[in-house]
């Protein structure tokens, strides 16, 4: 089941963001999706996920009194990871939010400078699947929250009990128990019931993504994410056993999740082979994961020069250094989602403990993204302010306007210029 090849050869096709044969027919029908909802609201709403299997008889908001009733249900002991968690993943978010600072430059007569505002308003999805995802809406809603955004609502088929116990101890102020397109769709757009919101993020599946792609412009997000990855370099010093377990951790995401392990050692590529073949059985993994066909993948190369080359290619969304100096590969490589290092790290820790976030770029879009953050929720806004000297600037910008022929623009900055101005 797990495919090995010598030298780099088959990285670039490695590297293909895998795409569905469904992919028009998918736009097709969000773009249906959205206009239903846009036109018809509530109504549009209620149809669309009856046609999808979702059950929203109980209607789409839930009340204070649901909320208190769902939160009573969720075990103690599962309040006590939940907590422990949202302990960690908020601390991480206040102390990026500590890390960003406000910009002045006072040039004499006149100052400019750069201020971080949040948006009003978020959508946090949390997608539905075998099990909750409480970790995502810790995820989303505490960075949110961290960054200063004041209205925060979860969106989730079905909303489980787990994920509203979350939402509300990260702060989340509205439960929607809608999910797919259509709750995308009416986050963005609002519905009788369902407020607009600025932003949209959190992951889904290819629906859920094609209707924040359509829709992005009209709200904010976060990003496009796909299928799970993993890109892994290890070397001799490597449990085998833990590497194929990090491997099929991502596998059981989603069909389409992908596993790659760089190695420069060939014994090390074989014995992980024969723990995953070895594993599989025992560990209740989705269907589609057999012993004979996963996409899970090893590459055996010269050096760490050359993994660290492999990872700039590929921009995994995690990217786990099992080697004996992680500190040299990190310094090498530019192109990943979040970092993982030491023999000790596994991506599961990041997924729900650590504090980083877990929203991450897929596809090879690391190469230009990253993940979620307070600083997704900011919007940078700089400002100008204009003191009684502004001639050397008035005449400056007069001159560049007459430049690209505006003469209105090179009329408006002289006029500042000439004596016997408001100042």
């Amino acid at each position: 089941m797990i495919k090995i090849y010598l030298g780099r050869e088959a990285v670039e096709k490695l590297a293909e963001s895998s795409t569905s044969a469904d992919g028009d027919r998918i736009t097709r029908t969000v773009a249906g999706v959205i206009d239903e909802v846009r036109d018809r609201g509530d109504e549009a709403l209620r149809e669309v996920s009856l046609r999808f299997g979702d059950d929203v008889s109980t209607g789409f908001m839930l009340t204070e009194e649901e909320v208190a009733a769902a939160e009573k249900r969720v075990s103690a002991e599962s309040k006590k990871v939940i907590e422990q968690a949202a302990v960690n993943i908020r601390a991480f978010a206040d102390a990026v939010m500590e890390s960003i600072s406000p910009v002045v430059l006072d040039k004499g007569g006149w100052s400019v400078g750069l201020d971080y505002r949040p948006v009003e308003s978020a959508g946090c999805y949390v997608p539905g699947g075998r099990y909750p995802l409480p970790s995502t809406a810790l995820m989303t809603v505490l960075t949110a929250k961290a960054a200063g955004v004041g209205d925060i609502a979860v969106a989730s088929p079905g909303m489980p009990d787990e994920v509203v116990f979350a939402g509300k101890l990260a702060g989340a102020n509205r439960f929607y128990r809608v999910g797919g397109a259509q709750a995308i769709a009416a986050l963005a757009l609002g519905t009788e019931t369902i407020k607009s919101v600025d932003m949209v993020v959190g992951p889904g599946n290819a629906y859920v993504t094609e209707a924040k792609r359509q829709l992005q412009g009209i709200v904010g997000i976060d990003m496009l994410a796909g299928p799970s990855e993993i890109a892994i370099i290890a070397d001799s010093g490597a449990n085998p056993e833990w590497v194929a377990l990090d491997m099929l951790a991502q596998a059981e995401h989603d069909p389409d999740a992908r596993a790659w392990l760089l190695t420069d050692n060939v014994k090390l590529a074989e014995d992980v082979a024969g723990e995953v073949k070895r594993l599989v059985p025992d560990l209740n993994l989705p269907d589609y994961i057999t012993a004979e066909e996963s996409n899970l993948s090893v590459i055996v190369l010269d050096d760490w020069n050359e993994c660290a080359s492999v990872v700039d290619t590929l921009a995994p969304e995690h990217l786990l250094l099992m080697v004996s100096r992680p500190d040299i590969v990190k310094a090498k490589v530019s192109n990943y989602g979040a970092m993982f290092m030491g023999y000790n790290a596994t991506v599961p820790f990041g997924d729900y403990m650590a504090g980083p976030n877990h929203t991450l770029p897929t596809g090879r879009t690391a190469r230009f993204s990253g993940g979620l953050s307070p600083l997704t929720f900011l919007r940078p806004q700089s400002w100008f302010e204009a003191g009684a000297d502004v001639g050397d600037l008035a005449a400056g910008a007069a001159a560049f306007a007459e430049l690209e022929g505006l003469t209105a623009h090179a009329a408006s900055a002289r006029s500042r210029g000439s004596k016997g101005n408001q100042e």
